[in-house]
């Protein structure tokens, strides 16, 4: 008889158990603006053979100072989705300050227009936030099929 109340106890016990998991986060659209008033900002430069480089800097103070990660998505031509990479800080010039902090990556100059750096804060001033840098909105891209 102790036998039959012992596996719904455990199976009760168990969804008592708190699981590790994903917080939901606030995402909106920073326009340059924006991103000024929070010290981020996006630059630009030709990069041989791998088209044009891109990239965020800024220092480690205020909204930033929570920074959790950095990601490049990018979309199709009808906005949607296709791809999500998660990136790594490095210093983008020769001799950078120690301070600044870096994320890039390269891309040819016709695939800028549906590229953004996406970039997340958890508990942030703001709350656990993410937001969207569309590259198009920071820099002037060349015409199509013409090289920056």
């Amino acid at each position: 008889m102790k036998t039959r109340y012992l596996l719904p106890l455990l199976l009760f016990c168990a969804g008592l158990t708190p699981l590790p998991c994903q917080a939901l986060i606030s995402v909106g659209h920073l326009s340059p603006p924006e991103a000024k008033e929070l010290g981020i900002t996006m630059k630009h430069r030709k990069n041989g053979d791998a088209g044009i480089k891109v990239w965020l800097e800024f220092k480690r103070e205020g909204f930033m100072e929570k920074l959790t990660y950095c990601e490049l998505r990018t979309n199709d031509s009808e906005g949607k989705h296709q791809i999500s990479a998660r990136l790594d800080s490095h210093p983008v010039r020769w001799k950078q300050e120690k301070d600044l902090v870096s994320y890039s990556f390269s891309a040819e100059a016709d695939t800028l227009a549906h590229c953004a750096f996406f970039i997340v804060a958890y508990g942030s001033p703001r709350g656990d936030v993410g937001y969207l840098l569309h590259v198009n909105k920071f820099i002037e891209l060349p015409p199509s099929g013409q090289d920056h």
